[in-house]
């Protein structure tokens, strides 16, 4: 299946696309599309936060103009890496106090572009050149650099619902294809943090959901598609680890996925996009926060000798006999 360039609108049908971000993020599918963000929403909030945040449903949530240093630097080091992306604006200043700082800011957000300070920029550079010596080292990244970069795909799935993603990088070869996803940020890349960073952010919803619309497109390939993170540290010396979620990981991300498709359609058909539940509810009460506490009695001397029996404990109400 060869890649279309598409520059705005609507696309005709499912396929594989490279367009401006603009116009995958305003929804470029025939009919409102479920992407991974709403995905997410949808599991992690409510029907009615996803249809607020969809650009062709609610509408109501405004693109973040004011992101913080961290991210311009994420958004800059994945231009350089993938070759693709908006304008970079250098802005040379150590920060954005001051007022002329702030205007060019202002102007290059206005304008389109991604401004970034110096300082910033410097370390954007030399992220991404990380990227490209520590990649060449390990086995099974050769292809990365050669992929198309920022491909669109667009499919409807079985139910009906349509679907569309957008990868960073992808491979597709006659016997197997990989998808590529880079993260940035200044959170640790040390791989036995992993686990819990994919879950804390569901990214193992985005990983299915990208197998899946790509396998829906090219079904020969199903069951050999995998998905890559590439996970870099922004601050030096820009440690990087590359992994793939375990079968397990897949698995809840599948579910996850197959149940957020389940409401999206129903919402749709419907026409209903509820919030939370109009009653009062009784949330868990976390377990291992009970266990913490529970050692501390155990093991703190502060707390030796604490009674929770309010008729035997030293601080009950003095007319507490009284009162009985």
């Amino acid at each position: 299946m060869k890649i279309k360039p598409h520059l705005a609108g609507y696309v005709g049908g499912p396929g594989l696309y490279q367009m401006p971000a603009d116009v995958y993020h305003a929804d470029c599918a025939p009919e409102p599309s479920l992407s991974s963000s709403i995905a997410r929403t949808l599991l992690e909030s409510s029907p009615q936060h996803a249809w607020i945040a969809h650009p062709r449903l609610g509408c109501q949530i405004e693109a973040e103009r004011d992101p913080s240093r961290p991210k311009e630097i994420g958004t800059v080091a994945h231009k350089l890496i993938l070759g693709q992306g908006a304008d970079v604006v250098l802005i040379d200043a150590d920060d954005y106090r001051s007022a002329a700082a702030k205007a060019q800011r202002t102007q290059a957000y206005a304008d389109g572009h991604c401004p970034i300070l110096r300082p910033d920029g410097e370390k954007a550079d030399a992220l991404a050149d990380q990227v490209a010596e520590k990649l060449a080292l390990i086995p099974g990244c050769e292809g990365f650099n050669k992929a198309p970069a920022e491909v669109v795909a667009v499919a409807q799935d079985r139910s009906g619902a349509w679907l569309r993603i957008m990868m960073d990088r992808v491979e597709i070869h006659p016997t197997h294809a990989i998808i590529w996803d880079v993260k940035t940020g200044d959170q640790s890349a040390a791989p036995q943090l992993l686990g819990r960073r994919v879950e804390s952010m569901q990214m193992e919803v985005q990983a299915a959901l990208y197998v899946h619309v790509l396998a829906i497109l090219l079904p020969h390939l199903a069951g050999r598609i995998r998905f890559r993170w590439i996970f870099v540290e922004n601050e030096f010396p820009h440690a990087l680890s590359v992994a793939e979620a375990d079968g397990a990981g897949m698995e809840i991300g599948a579910r996850k996925m197959a149940a957020a498709i389940h409401v999206w359609n129903r919402c749709r058909a419907t026409g209903e996009w509820p919030g939370y539940p109009a009653q009062i509810v009784r949330f868990d009460y976390p377990e291992w926060a009970a266990r913490r506490w529970s050692e501390r009695e155990e093991l703190d001397p502060q707390l030796s000798g604490v009674s929770y029996d309010i008729a035997q404990s030293p601080f009950r109400p003095l007319d507490m006999e009284s009162a009985a």
